[in-house]
């Protein structure tokens, strides 16, 4: 069986380990006699939870090495169902499904100093980055920050790998001489100096604002989050699901997606952050304001589809094939 770029496939849970409070790390290897795609630092994959349930995890292990895929899963107080059903339903030797890898979150090729800033499990494509960088004897800092010791995932693998002296660690309880300082972190920013974060949106929003007040180039900065978008203080405008002729109005604090099932709709949903393509749907007629990460430009540009977990509308009315 040849591995397509699209679709899903299945993959064996060759180990199961909890690494740090409410983080497990799931090893997975080809269920067949096939050699996994390789990746790219910073990539996710798809995993098929079950009951109709798509989430993405990053790939954490050396890019290097793609006879495995590691991913390392939270389990989140407000789960929608995912993070939960991973931690209590899957188990070493398991088969699962997954998706081929994808990167929205790459290293760029003319990076000469990196500063690498990850917030609680947001180090998973934090570290890939990282075995990347080194192996390529480029410079870059690790700031990896973390609510207590007890939940900062992969610590002594990062002290004993070839760059543990770029690691500094931020703990919230360990008081404040320990926690991030943005004006340590980016003192030395050039030109060339880029800066990869990833984590909780509040966190991310937090340390970008920092690194572009400590002069680092906006286009220099680079982000992955974890958890759905948010909307506030948008304009509001309609939508009118074809299928059922319902006209709505999508408010400014609301998401599309969450406007349609607040109406008794049930789109196709999984990431809700742009990212996975799971709830593209056909546009008819309207313009796109698009936010997602999921389409090409040329794809954007022509306005056929729209991610509604966080694109809205540039026109008054989007009449959607839903």
């Amino acid at each position: 069986m040849k591995i397509e770029k699209t679709g899903r496939f299945p993959a064996l849970i060759r180990s199961r380990t909890v690494i740090a409070r409410d983080i497990v790390c799931l090893e997975i290897a080809p269920a067949t006699g096939n050699a996994f795609l390789p990746f790219t630092a910073g990539a996710h994959v798809d995993v098929f939870v079950g009951d109709g349930l798509v989430r993405q995890y990053s790939i954490s292990n050396d890019p290097a090495d793609s006879s495995y895929y590691r991913l390392a899963i939270q389990k989140e107080a407000q789960s929608r169902g995912g993070s939960r059903a991973i931690h209590e339903r899957f188990k070493a030797g398991d088969i699962i499904q997954i998706g081929v890898p994808r990167n929205n979150f790459q290293l760029a090729d003319d990076d000469t100093r990196l500063v690498l800033v990850a917030g609680g499990i947001g180090i998973t494509p934090i570290l890939s980055m990282a075995y990347r960088l080194a192996a390529k004897g480029i410079d870059f800092s690790l700031h990896l920050c973390a609510r207590s010791i007890e939940r900062a995932a992969f610590l002594d693998e990062i002290a004993s790998s070839p760059f543990g002296s770029s690691l500094h660690l931020h703990l919230d309880d360990a008081g404040p001489d320990q926690r991030f300082n943005p004006e340590d972190a980016f003192s030395s920013v050039t030109p060339t100096t880029a800066v990869y974060v990833c984590g909780p949106r509040g966190f991310m929003d937090f340390v970008t604002s920092a690194a572009q007040r400590m002069a680092v180039r906006p286009e220099r900065i680079h982000t992955e989050s974890f958890g759905a978008a948010v909307v506030h203080g948008e304009d509001e405008f309609e939508v009118v699901a074809a299928r059922s002729g319902k006209v709505l109005r999508v408010r400014h604090d609301k998401s599309i997606a969450e406007t349609l099932e607040e109406a008794g709709l049930r789109p196709l949903l999984s990431c809700e952050q742009g990212i996975c393509g799971t709830c593209l749907t056909r546009v008819i007629s309207g313009e796109v304001d698009h936010r997602d990460t999921f389409q090409t430009q040329l794809e954007k540009s022509s306005g056929s589809r729209i991610a509604i977990c966080c694109s809205r509308a540039r026109s008054r009315q989007l009449v959607l094939d839903i």
